[in-house]
């Protein structure tokens, strides 16, 4: 049993609650399984409201469904222990540090374990259909833990994953990152690859499955940096791997060297149902969970959820990387406009003649997806579409500070891409000179009183 204290989801679920008393709205009456949940999640974000949402009849499961834990940036900020606007800078820094893990006997993610011909992934788990495109029923919040098969450093990262039997997964490496070099090498030998798939864990266990950085960096610690804490793992019961004694529920299986099979398509980011990938098929010999496990959906396609997954590490990964070289720079963004992948626009402080286009060419370089990036002054706001777009309407001529690079590589589920080539676009919309007019502005004081006032009427 945990502790009240321990990094789990279900005390992190309390914290929520615990901050925000309409953090979680529950949804007590029966639901579909395929559908619903996300249509809920759809319909909220067109007025605006981000709660998780607690399902906890859905279909035929004895497990509750939790979705959209990720649709506000205050629950990030909340697993981090930092204001809100503390939270890009927050992640950069602890991006360096690294903790190792601590080997435990057992722990709660094996009170239930399914083995051999009992493994059955759709009678014992609520995988569901998400939009009426996708090819089947998905696990979204699939973090792959495998071992680099030269060294047995541990990575972790995210892949979309469609359920094609009792015990087969089909799977995509599209990222073309740590887990497909593993898979290539393996395949070389003609070897499977030992994998665990983790469906539910703390955000920070969950934030470690999206951290980018050299291969030889063992992930559980990366984990343990942002948790600030040692993760304690367990060992896997029918592969070598080990596993998060308080995860929800993990999978344990091997990606089949040489075997390839349908997948897709699926509702990605870009907002198109993606049917590119690389067919990879995952075999799974055990199911291993909670007594009480909670199932962690997340919701795909340009779902507020999906996006700023993408949107909170890439933007503090990349303040970081731009920080290196351009100590002025003072905010990076990911807008969901550009599907929180494709674009981003940086802020910076009274930036020298051209130093906006290099700082645009180490975005480029630092994120293969970006096809654009815009660069404005620190009086711009970056979270802001409209301010971004009004300083380049009045800051950039297009003959002088637009730059086009052609033939790079790019995000292979773009789907306007070239065989997984693309153009991108360096916008430079910084004032041209020192003497450029000023913006008009209110005086502090005003501000303050509109704001007094504002909150009265309010009542």
């Amino acid at each position: 049993m945990s502790s009240p204290s321990a990094l789990n989801l279900r005390n992190f679920l309390a914290s929520v609650e615990a901050d925000d008393p309409q953090g979680i709205l529950r949804v007590r009456e029966p639901v579909n399984l395929d559908y619903d949940p996300t249509a809920v999640v759809m319909e909220m974000e067109k007025t605006g409201r981000s709660p998780v949402v607690w399902f906890e009849r859905v279909g035929k499961s004895p497990f509750p469904v939790v979705v959209n834990l990720f649709g506000a940036r205050r629950r990030y900020a909340l697993a981090l222990g930092v204001p809100t606007e503390r939270l890009i800078e927050e992640w950069a820094a602890r991006n360096d540090r690294l903790v190792d893990p601590v080997l435990r006997q057992t722990g709660p993610i094996h009170d239930v374990v399914i083995t051999g011909s009992a493994v059955d992934l759709l009678g014992t788990l609520p995988i569901m259909r998400h939009f009426a495109n996708d090819a089947g029923p998905y696990i979204t919040n699939a973090i792959v833990i495998a071992k680099d098969p030269d060294t047995g450093v541990r990575n972790a990262s995210f892949h979309r994953m469609q359920v094609k039997g009792k015990n087969l997964i089909g799977t995509s490496l599209h990222s073309r990152r740590h887990l497909w070099t593993y898979m290539q090498r393996a395949e070389e030998r003609g070897e499977d690859l030992a994998v665990a798939v983790v469906i539910g864990a703390h955000p920070l266990f969950i934030f470690g499955g999206l951290w980018k950085g050299p291969i030889t960096s063992d992930e559980y610690a990366v984990t343990g940096g942002l948790m600030g804490a040692p993760l304690e793992i367990t060992a896997g019961r029918t592969v070598p791997v080990e596993v998060p004694c308080e995860a929800e529920i993990v999978l344990e299986g091997r990606i089949l060297a040489k075997a390839r099979g349908p997948e897709g398509p699926f509702a990605e980011f870009t907002g198109y149902a993606s049917e590119r990938s690389t067919e990879h098929v995952l075999e799974v010999s055990a199911i291993c969970h909670r007594k009480d496990a909670i199932y962690h959906d997340i919701i795909p396609g340009i779902s507020d959820e999906h996006t700023s997954l993408l949107a909170v590490p890439s933007e503090a990964r990349l303040l970081r990387t731009l920080r290196q070289h351009f100590p002025n720079t003072t905010a990076v963004s990911y807008p969901k406009s550009g599907t929180c992948r494709l674009h981003a626009y940086i802020a910076m402080r009274n930036p020298a003649p051209g130093q906006a286009k290099n700082a645009a060419a180490v975005a480029f370089g630092d994120d293969l997806s970006l096809k654009l990036v815009a660069v404005v002054d620190d009086d711009v706001d970056v979270r802001n579409d409209s301010e971004v777009l009004w300083a380049m309407a009045t800051r950039m001529q297009a003959d002088e500070d637009i730059d086009i690079i052609r033939h790079a590589m790019g995000a292979i589920l773009d789907p306007s891409n070239h065989a997984g080539m693309t153009s991108k676009m360096i916008i430079d919309a910084t004032r041209p000179s020192a003497n450029f007019p000023a913006r008009h502005t209110l005086p502090p004081d005003a501000v303050r009183n509109a704001q007094a006032i504002l909150k009265k009427v309010r009542g």
